[in-house]
């Protein structure tokens, strides 16, 4: 963000500045609203930062002349005669906030902070509102990294086909959204989608959904999409079944071989290497080729990592509908560092438990929970039998050392302050470990 500070207290103006490039803000300083203005219709600013209490122009007047000109421009007002009527006078007329003279730089860099994530978050609604227009269909799909958008084109290209499908990912990666995309963007929409889990029914469930018993029984699916999640837990007799479906697309497989050919579309998905167990037995040769006719395959999030701040903001919205929590920087870091073995789904999770947690209070660093900010993960229960309480210790300093010395690009002081400790105690940590620590 491009900031622009106008204060006609010299010391203060430098210094501000100063800090603020040292905080990776691009920043000018000038000392008079009437020079702001000018370099104004010069350049872009993101956020104004300006005195209330200046000479030849009042900060107040110049705020009104600020956003009726420049209505993009944030402006926080800084002022040594703060008062209630004063904040609520500037926020009246277009202040996004305030802050009370005398204040250390830290304070505004903190608000510089937040409003970044804002400005983020505002930027990344506009990004996928714009993608929704273009692909409207899978506006509920988030995602900007390379693989996804391979993803959005293959969609793109078999939604309106009548091909199989079968959708390969990890627990936790969406695929029954993926599956109810394809379906909603085909010339099919108007007709029924029916899900069924095969991990979760019974034989005979399965059995009586996909095929009926009896003359004249509904079918699960007679016309649109057929879902069949965890197809390769499907038993040997129904995928038998399944088979002979794909094969005549006829309405009863059963009694009425007359019947006309159902407008069936099936899209299946499993978790498991579908090949490997068709090479031991587990899964039906001619069934998986009648399944693998367009194979799509879904990331887990820990390889698509530039996806996770647009979900973060994603889930905040959807959980928050009535008020924007902002989340720190520092916060969507520290998340974007997890592995996410449980995928889309767990970051939901977690997301949702922050919101209501914090009871609508915006998300720090702090609130995130202690096993997402550990570099690595012990299976306690698995080792305590085998590693003492003190070895454990010592694994587990020496890898937030190294996590740390890692983050900080080797800069001591700096993996220190990400460790919250004082450098001295930092540096005799790292000196019991420095034979482990590259």
């Amino acid at each position: 963000m491009k900031v622009l500070v106008v204060d006609d207290e010299k010391i203060k103006r430098i210094t501000l500045r100063d800090d603020l490039r040292e905080a990776n803000y691009e920043t000018i300083a000038v000392e008079s609203p009437t020079i702001a203005l000018q370099l104004l219709q010069n350049e872009h600013f993101d956020v104004l930062v300006t005195d209330l209490r200046m000479p030849k122009m009042h900060g107040i007047e110049f705020l009104k002349r600020v956003k009726k000109a420049y209505p993009h421009i944030t402006v926080i007002v800084m002022t040594a005669y703060a008062s209630v009527e004063t904040a609520v006078e500037a926020m009246k007329f277009g202040a996004y906030n305030y802050i009370k003279k005398p204040f250390a730089s830290e304070e505004l860099i903190r608000m510089l902070d937040q409003l970044k994530v804002l400005h983020n978050r505002e930027n990344l609604h506009t990004q996928l509102t714009s993608r929704a227009a273009q692909r409207a269909p899978y506006h509920n799909i988030i995602g900007k990294s390379r693989a996804m958008l391979e993803i959005f084109d293959l969609l793109d290209k078999v939604s309106d086909s009548h091909s199989t499908v079968l959708i390969y990912g990890e627990s936790g990666t969406g695929k029954a959204l993926f599956a109810k995309s394809i379906h909603f963007n085909s010339s099919g929409s108007h007709l029924p989608f029916v899900a069924l889990n095969c991990a979760e029914l019974s034989a005979e469930r399965l059995d009586r959904e996909l095929c009926g018993h009896e003359s004249g029984e509904r079918k699960a699916a007679h016309q649109g999409t057929l879902f069949l999640d965890d197809v390769d837990l499907l038993p040997a007799e129904l995928q038998a079944k399944l088979l002979r479906r794909l094969e005549t697309q006829r309405g009863d497989w059963h009694r009425d071989t007359t019947a006309t050919p159902a407008e069936v579309r099936v899209i299946a998905a499993t978790t498991e290497n579908l090949r490997a167990k068709v090479q031991n037995g587990a899964f039906r040769n001619d069934l998986f080729y009648r399944l693998n006719v367009v194979p799509i395959f879904l990331p887990p999030l820990r390889e698509r990592k530039e996806d996770i701040p647009l979900l973060i903001n994603h889930f905040l919205d959807l959980f928050s509908p009535n008020r924007l929590i902002r989340i720190s920087t520092q916060a969507v870091d520290l998340l974007m560092e997890y592995p996410w073995p449980g995928n889309v789904r767990e970051l939901e999770n977690v997301v949702e438990r922050l919101v209501t947690v914090g009871a609508g209070r915006d998300i720090t660093v702090e609130d995130i929970p202690l096993e997402l900010k550990l570099p690595t993960h012990v299976a306690l229960k698995d080792t305590l039998s085998e590693i003492s309480f003190q070895e454990i210790i010592r694994s587990t300093e020496r890898e937030l050392i190294t996590w740390a010395m890692k983050k900080a690009g080797g800069n001591k002081t700096q993996a220190a302050r990400l460790l919250k400790m004082k450098p001295s105690t930092f540096r005799d940590a790292l000196a019991k470990h420095t034979d482990r620590i590259e």
